[in-house]
């Protein structure tokens, strides 16, 4: 009977695409073949001048829940509000154009989000990493948490994604929609982690921790811009440390440290060393011992990138086939998810925070009463 009512939910799908001819019928298939069939699948053209709208048109004509919306182009955090907007689900979740979600990513994430009190305002799922042609080259960090998990959140950034988060039309109607200010700036990319925070000051966040979404990296996805995306992360930081004061100052020392250890590998990445001197400042005020660690790292990694390059000049190597991997559809969600810890995000450091959020939750607990 459970099972039965959860059928007749609809979940609308909202799919901002920007010239996303190259994976828009691969991650649309991914949608019409849910094991939740009552879908309402908003495509938003945010004024696309590929064929992104001619494919979306297609799937259209041989599916009646998709919905095209065309609009200018203002950026994926607007095209997402004007597709949240033109919904009319109670659940609410998010697709970029060139992700994939397993086949039964709807019907795992409703099944453990609509049995909970209206306090729990979302869902997130976990994410393994899928090239251009669909294979999975890396799996996703495996650590989540669940109930009030801003401040482990904040740090350890569970979900990853824009692409793995599903929200009651309750949340909308709290925090407003994804916040455009960013793109406004020319620093659009985080805006999926500012609303997932946004949503986590006020609601408790459940989780699936499963490899439910297949993360496309390639050279022309938004993530590719990797002195954007270190500088809107640090953004989405600063706004979050502005809206709450009352954070303590350890919070605020590991908050600034991980978003700072992001973009110290995004700026090092790109060879933007004064940027990257900056994030290194802010991590050696968070811990002398982890800064020396990431110049040793680099160094060393610096070290053998040459020496590789040098091999392969007096041996060269075959690049080897895919044969040892598989594509995304053809991996067991079940199958755990590996890694997450590091020198900074540790088991300790989980534990304290977890500690933080409980006291901060029954503190929200107390004040709704």
């Amino acid at each position: 009977m459970a099972a039965e009512r959860l059928s007749g939910l609809t979940v609308a799908v909202v799919i901002p695409a920007y010239n996303a001819e190259e994976f828009i019928a691969t991650t649309l298939r991914s949608v019409v073949d849910q094991t939740h069939s009552a879908l309402e699948i908003i495509v938003v053209d945010d004024g696309s001048t590929d064929d992104t709208a001619s494919i979306c048109r297609e799937f259209a004509a041989a599916d009646p829940r998709i919905t095209i919306l065309s609009t200018e182009n203002r950026g994926v955090a607007a095209a997402r509000n004007a597709g949240i907007e033109a919904s009319t689900a109670d659940y609410i979740a998010l697709l970029d154009a060139d992700d994939l979600w397993h086949p039964t990513y709807v019907e795992r994430m409703l099944s453990a989000l609509h049995p909970l009190p209206d306090a729990w305002g979302a869902v997130y799922a976990l994410h393994r990493l899928v090239d251009s042609e669909g294979y999975c080259t890396k799996s996703g960090s495996s650590l989540s948490a669940r109930g009030f998990i801003l401040i482990r959140h904040l740090v350890f950034r569970f979900v990853g994604n824009g692409s793995a988060f599903m929200v009651r039309r309750a949340v909308i109607d709290k925090i407003g929609g994804y916040d455009s200010s960013y793109a406004n700036q020319g620093i659009g990319g985080c805006e999926d982690f500012d609303f997932q925070l946004r949503a986590a000051e006020h609601f408790k966040i459940e989780a699936v921790p499963l490899g439910l979404v297949g993360y496309r990296v390639h050279s022309a996805g938004m993530s590719a811009d990797r002195s954007r995306m270190a500088r809107s992360l640090l953004a989405v930081y600063e706004q979050f440390v502005a809206r709450n004061a009352q954070l303590p100052v350890f919070v605020v020392s590991c908050a600034r440290a991980s978003a700072h250890l992001y973009a110290f590998s995004k700026f090092a990445a790109v060879k933007d060393w004064h940027s990257a001197a900056t994030s290194l400042k802010h991590i050696y005020r968070h811990s002398p011992l982890l800064a020396a660690s990431i110049i040793t790292k680099l160094i060393f990694s610096k070290a053998i990138r040459a020496a590789n390059k040098l091999l392969s000049k007096v041996r060269p190597v075959r690049r080897q086939k895919r044969k040892n991997l598989k594509k995304f559809e053809e991996i067991d969600p079940l199958i755990p998810l590996v890694g997450g810890w590091s020198r900074f995000r540790t088991r300790a450091l989980f534990t304290r925070l977890s500690e933080i959020d409980r006291c901060s939750g029954e503190s929200i607990a107390t004040s709704r009463r």
